[in-house]
């Protein structure tokens, strides 16, 4: 939440929380700082803001690298860029990765983007765990002036960030992916620069029919045989095949006035928020308003979200569990965070100007009542960036949505211009960075013809979801509500983190619950809120995955003192809940040891079972039950017989009626196919 490495840090007020002074400080210095510290600790040299141009180490590529042609060409560093880009590297390609720096801000002396390579929330993240080993309100207890606390919170982000930064530019280094910083434009096949490409190079290529891709860069920086960089410059760079991955940006709703103030932030423009707040607004309580929500109150900053429908119908579009949603609006009130639902902000009645430190913003709602605060956050969602004019994707022939959507070939994520594929948050929903990676990398797999697992892999394909509140959330698989819909029975067992012995020591805010088909006893999801959640919930994708019962987590032996436990306690709370539980299996093993299905037809049974009830009751007790199974070529124990009426006797009245049995010899028969 830094990182306006050229922006107006103000000073803070230790009682007020707003900018009392404006003053230029650079995050520059601050970034500088960390990382100049850093360097001096490990005796390493660093370069500085004062030496040479030719000291970048980072996002400049050699001029003779250029004039060979590459396999892959990337547009984008975010993970799906990345990602695919090190999975043609993998299949022995060659590839290059074009990124335009988010901010300029962020770039540090040596070229180091912060943002490159990170997710969007990469930034939020950060925050969020600062947040969590900050304790703010004991910094404020020592008198400290809330910009030397923001100023402590923005160095830990910026050591983050660059150890991300600095792992994805090694990562590359080790495949030879070169990566440049530049803004990127997608030439069209009939381009004269691209024709020329194609004559340059059609004696690489295996046929020249299957053709050649160039991409026109500016603003990029290049190194030339005397070492010496140059930026600035502008190149072309041709490959056989591109990948788009330019991501998304966040929605800005009109009314908004973005432009206007420095008060006024989106989930782009919170990255460059440069003192703490004491209060905020938040529009929206979709994943990335519940972070921030989160965030800003751990933070002790007052928070207030508003929800223009109700907080239930939010967290259905979510796809979110009902009891974990309510456990975690629980949580989020629990907090202090005020949730305004059936609201909306009609006008920004006044917002403070650039320098002002003591104006709030005043923002007036529907119902005609002022909120104020010290910055206003918009997480009204994001849109894809298709229709970016820089890259021109359309020009080039690509295909491009009205909302920004690239669409491309479902399977193989080829678009309508050819040798061009997509993946990433440019193709719309789901835009997380573990399925964007995953789309990249079925993308490259495709366009080189190679069918491995990522190539088959399935686009509609459900996702494991993990949501960075405090404490985190995540789930996996169908709600009860969607596996109803989908025409299944189902319960479910669910337990409080405080139900096993690390939670109800560590951790006893949250719950874990699993929806089990009752027919079969499989796991048809997972959903968890509480600490580790967005962890756990790999188990819980894996137990869906394959197909596992609940008779098998009882089984399982999960190492003691570990949130693991509740798997196994959540499992025996679904199976109490079913008609027929685990304490049925080896009283249907004992039935299946000798009973033939052929020919035990349910008109068959009526008959046996009105033969055995000889005083028309329309009932049988123990021995009758034996007799009957007797009769039909089944014969069993008594001890067996005595547990089955002791399980089908629900009344207690030591007989069982024709429709108890009628349900044992269903599910008997699906249990023995």
């Amino acid at each position: 939440m830094i990182i306006n490495i050229r922006a107006t840090m103000a000073t803070q007020s230790s009682d007020g929380g707003r900018p009392k002074i404006p003053r230029n400080l650079s995050m520059s210095v601050i970034a500088q700082s960390v990382w100049q510290g850093e360097a001096d600790s490990k005796s390493q040299t660093y370069f500085n803001p004062t030496q040479s141009v030719s000291a970048r180490e980072y996002g400049v590529v050699e001029v003779a690298n250029l004039t060979n042609l590459y396999d892959l060409v990337v547009i984008g560093g975010g993970p799906a860029g990345i990602a695919g880009a090190i999975k043609a590297a993998q299949m022995g390609r060659r590839a290059i990765v074009i990124d335009k720096p988010k901010f300029e801000a962020g770039i540090l002396p040596n070229g180091l983007d912060l943002f490159f390579g990170g997710p969007t929330g990469l930034f939020s993240k950060a925050l969020r765990d600062t947040a969590k080993n900050t304790n703010i309100a004991a910094m404020r207890a020592q008198f400290m002036d809330s910009d030397v606390i923001w100023k402590q919170i923005t160095n830990s982000i910026i050591k983050l960030a660059t150890r991300n930064s600095e792992g994805i530019c090694r990562t590359l280094q080790r495949y030879n992916v070169d990566y440049v910083q530049g803004s990127a434009k997608l030439l069209g096949e009939d381009d004269p620069i691209n024709l020329a490409a194609l004559q340059t190079f059609e004696n690489d290529l295996d046929d020249r029919e299957d053709g050649v891709r160039t991409v026109s860069v500016t603003k990029a920086a290049l190194r030339y045989t005397d070492h010496h960089v140059s930026e600035g410059r502008n190149c072309s760079i041709t490959g056989t095949k591109v990948l788009i991955s330019t991501g998304s940006k966040a929605t800005r709703l009109r009314g908004i006035p973005f432009d206007q103030s420095h008060r006024v932030f989106d989930s782009d423009t919170i990255n460059v928020l440069n003192f703490l707040p004491r209060s905020i607004v938040i529009s929206g309580l979709g994943i990335i308003g519940i972070e921030f929500a989160n965030i800003f109150r751990t933070l002790g900053a007052d928070v207030t979200v508003v929800v223009r429908g109700s907080t239930e119908a939010a967290m259905k579009k979510l796809r979110m569990d009902m009891d974990v949603a309510a456990e975690l609006l629980r949580l989020l009130k629990e907090s202090g965070v005020h949730i305004l639902e059936g609201t909306t902000i009609k006008e920004f009645e006044s917002v403070p100007a650039p320098g002002d430190s003591k104006s709030l913003i005043k923002m007036a709602l529907n119902d005609g009542s002022i909120l104020e605060s010290d910055i206003f956050f918009a997480a009204t969602g994001r849109y894809p960036v298709g229709k970016n004019e820089e890259a021109a994707l359309e020009m080039a022939g690509v295909k491009v949505a009205d909302r920004g959507m690239v669409s491309t070939d479902k399977k193989t994520l080829e678009t309508a211009s050819r040798n061009v594929y997509a993946a990433g948050d440019i193709l719309g929903p789901p835009a997380l960075a573990s399925s964007s990676a995953e789309q990249a990398q079925r993308a490259v797999s495709c366009m080189f013809g190679v069918h491995d697992d990522a190539a088959e892999g399935d686009g509609d394909a459900p996702l494991c979801i993990g949501v960075w509140t405090i404490p985190e959330l995540g789930y996996y698989g169908a709600t009860k509500e969607e596996a109803e819909k989908d025409g299944k029975k189902v319960v479910e067992g669910m337990v409080r983190f405080d139900e096993c012995l690390r939670g109800r020591v560590f951790a006893p805010d949250g719950l874990l619950k699993l929806v089990v088909d009752e027919d079969s006893g499989e796991v048809l999801g997972v959903h968890l809120i509480g600490k580790e959640s967005a962890e756990l919930v790999h188990y819980g994708m894996a137990l869906v995955k394959a197909k596992t019962t609940v008779a098998e987590i009882l089984r399982t032996v999960y190492t003691a003192v570990t949130f693991h436990e509740l798997f196994k306690e959540a499992a025996l709370n679904a199976n109490a809940s079913m008609e027929f539980g685990v304490e049925w299996e080896q009283i249907f093993e004992a039935l299946s040891a000798g009973m033939p299905l052929e020919g035990l037809t349910e008109e068959y049974l009526r008959e046996e079972f009105d033969l055995i009830d000889d005083d028309d009751s329309g009932e049988l007790d123990e021995d009758e039950l034996r007799n009957l199974f007797t009769r039909v070529g089944v014969p069993i124990s008594k001890r067996i017989i005595s547990n089955l009426m002791r399980l089908s006797d629900l009344d207690g009245n030591g007989t069982i009626d024709w429709d108890e049995f009628q349900q044992i010899f269903v599910k008997f028969t699906g249990h023995k196919k």
